[in-house]
């Protein structure tokens, strides 16, 4: 029969198409492979034979559970099935070559439909080794470091606090007045590293995973007192005003770690009146009940301690690295400078906690830190 024009025209079509086709499966720079619905190769590219060892005769006679290492057969699996439901994914595991070595690769797996079914799976692996590698080697590397922190900072905390100590019975004792200006300044400076010291050792237990809760019952009014009775003068001799208002909603005692949340309202307000020249400073703590409605004993509740200021403001470029290690808002007024570290530990203890810290700022109009936790309701002591 002869063949017309538009026939040969289509076949040739068609031909160009798979020599297309082909060519992109064999020279995919990643390893290509096809599944039938059993999860048998039935084709796979120059690269896939490199990453697994096998030939392609010897891998067509495969199923992908020879290849794919036992631990992460299961997550292969599930991918297999989904992608043969019609929805495609993408896969992390390892591979065992025949030579024995491990090749970690991630993997997209997509649909074959032909004639609106799903014939099989089409694949295509990235050789990610080198980069896990990468990976585990900066994670040593960020170990090493929080050890080594966490050792200098242990080894220096000893002496320090003997020159603190020192300084504060000289500081008692009869001096003369030039004298007890050095002796002055001496405890100072000790004192602030003394607190830097800490605030390096808090963070590399941070780091480390090894800084633990203690919960117990505490009472939300008398955390805030004692934040205002050293912020409010500190606040005055700055000429700027410091507030507190506890909303009716907080329970009078609650379950938790009031150490740590202490912690976290004293950083935020510490920051503010360091940043804060003109106006005023507000602690606003409010709450409400996990379930809705009032909370009740035994209940949880989301307590919220809102830091408010009149300060300098924080710009958004700021604003995206605030709650990284080393960070600084930029120039403070109060002649205090830290290592950066407050607000990550900040950060850090919100999270550890369950809960969150968010800010709001704008420049020249102030900043708004809030420190969002859950707490149990206590009965009062």
């Amino acid at each position: 029969m002869e063949t017309s024009p538009q026939e040969w025209v289509c076949d040739e079509t068609l031909a160009e198409s798979r020599q297309r086709y082909a060519s992109l499966f064999t020279y995919h720079p990643h390893a290509a492979y096809s599944l039938d619905p059993r999860g048998f190769y039935t084709d796979a590219n120059p690269r896939a034979l490199e990453m697994t060892g096998l030939t392609l005769d010897e891998l067509r006679h495969a199923h992908f559970a020879q290849v794919v290492h036992p631990a992460d057969l299961p997550l292969v699996e599930d991918g297999f099935e989904r992608a043969m439901a019609g929805l495609p994914q993408v896969v992390e595991a390892r591979v065992v070559r025949t030579d024995d070595t491990i090749v970690h690769f991630r993997t997209t797996m997509i649909p074959v439909v032909v004639d609106e079914v799903i014939v099989g799976v089409h694949g295509v692996a990235e050789d990610v080794t080198h980069a896990r590698q990468v990976l585990e080697e900066l994670e040593d590397a960020n170990a090493a470091k929080t050890r080594f922190l966490a050792t200098v900072s242990h080894e220096l905390r000893t002496p320090l606090a003997a020159l603190v100590g020192a300084t504060e019975l000289l500081r008692e004792s009869d001096l003369q007045d030039d004298s007890r200006h050095y002796v002055d300044m001496l405890h100072r400076s000790g004192t602030r590293l003394a607190e830097l010291v800490h605030d390096m050792l808090e963070f590399s237990c941070l780091e480390a995973r090894r800084t633990t809760l203690r919960p117990r019952p505490f009472e939300v009014r008398a955390l805030v007192d004692d934040i205002a009775e050293w912020a409010a003068p500190l606040a005055r001799c700055r000429g700027i005003s410091f507030t507190v208002s506890v909303d009716a909603s907080v329970p009078r005692t609650t379950l938790g770690d009031g150490m740590r949340v202490s912690q976290v309202v004293t950083n935020l307000v510490r920051n503010a009146v360091e940043y804060t020249e003109r106006g005023g400073i507000s602690l606003v703590v409010s709450a409400r009940g996990l379930g809705g409605g009032d909370a009740e004993i035994g209940s949880g509740t989301w307590a919220e301690f809102t830091v408010i200021d009149t300060g300098v403001g924080i710009g958004p470029e700021q604003q995206g690295s605030l709650f990284e290690p080393f960070a600084q808002a930029g120039p403070c007024s109060g002649g205090r400078v830290g290592a950066g570290l407050g607000l990550a530990i900040s950060r850090d203890l919100a999270d550890l906690m369950g809960g969150r810290l968010e800010v709001w700022s704008e420049p020249g109009t102030g900043s708004t830190f809030t420190l969002g936790v859950p707490l149990e309701v206590a009965a009062d002591a």
